[in-house]
């Protein structure tokens, strides 16, 4: 593979253009992954663990338009060069709705200020996403599984000193707002907040609910292991103090 830098001083664009500019690129024959993006040091951070940052990208600065390029062939990483002057001309934001961040520093650029993530990545690599989103202020349902009890001691425990909600690990079904999250039906609004560690258990009285005629204000789950022990039932103390904080809610 080859890998091609260019730099271009003081050309500024937004982040939301320089995504869909570099989806576009990698999308042709030949070239494995293309970035283009502000010298900033997040970004460079971002091309580091990528195996894309050489001596010209990290001698950028914020203010210059970093291009890096990965591609099978010299002629290959050149046609790409080629179409992006083309692509950074386009007006708009074509291309924007189908464009999926792949990582949360990714969604950070296009969304600034976001404040909930939903993680479903292999266990391995459970912890390092969640502590990531809830560094950057984001509370957290964290579905996946095969997580440690050690992990999910840490996770909980940097939730809690830092007023955010970890639902997880293992979190399969939550609504905030009328917003179903994971596996949950969609039922009718109302008052009745609930807190749960089983989501199946959690669907059942939710559909209950609806059935006669109540509603689901917020449905938080915990995870199966937060009751343990070990974790205390972090996520279930801080469940019931939102449900009861909430003014949507008068029945927990």
């Amino acid at each position: 593979m080859i890998v091609k830098t260019v730099i271009r001083k003081g050309e500024y664009y937004d982040s939301v253009k320089l995504m869909i500019v570099s989806k576009k690129l990698a999308e042709l024959d030949g070239i494995a992954e293309a970035a283009v993006q502000m010298g900033t040091e997040l970004n460079k951070e971002v091309l580091k663990r990528t195996g894309m940052l050489d001596e010209i990208s990290e001698a950028a600065v914020a203010d210059d338009l970093m291009i890096s390029i990965k591609g099978s062939s010299e002629a290959a990483v050149a046609k790409a060069l080629e179409q992006l002057d083309k692509l950074l001309e386009q007006r708009g934001s074509e291309g924007m709705s189908e464009y999926r961040p792949k990582t949360v520093d990714a969604a950070l650029r296009v969304m600034p200020g976001l404040n909930f993530s939903i993680i479903s990545v292999p266990g391995r690599h459970a912890k390092d996403e969640a502590m990531k989103a809830m560094r950057e202020g984001m509370h957290v349902l964290l579905f996946s599984d095969n997580v440690t009890i050690e992990e999910e001691m840490e996770l909980k425990k940097y939730s809690v000193e830092n007023g955010l909600l970890l639902m997880g690990p293992d979190c399969g079904t939550a609504m905030l707002n009328n917003i179903p999250l994971g596996f949950s039906n969609k039922v009718r609004q109302g008052n009745i907040g609930i807190v749960g560690a089983a989501g199946t258990g959690m669907q059942e009285v939710m559909a209950l609910i609806h059935r006669y005629g109540g509603g689901i204000s917020q449905a938080i789950g915990t995870g199966g292991r937060d009751l343990s022990i070990n974790i205390g039932g972090a996520t279930m103390l801080q469940g019931l103090a939102a449900l009861n904080a909430d003014p949507g809610t008068a029945v927990i």
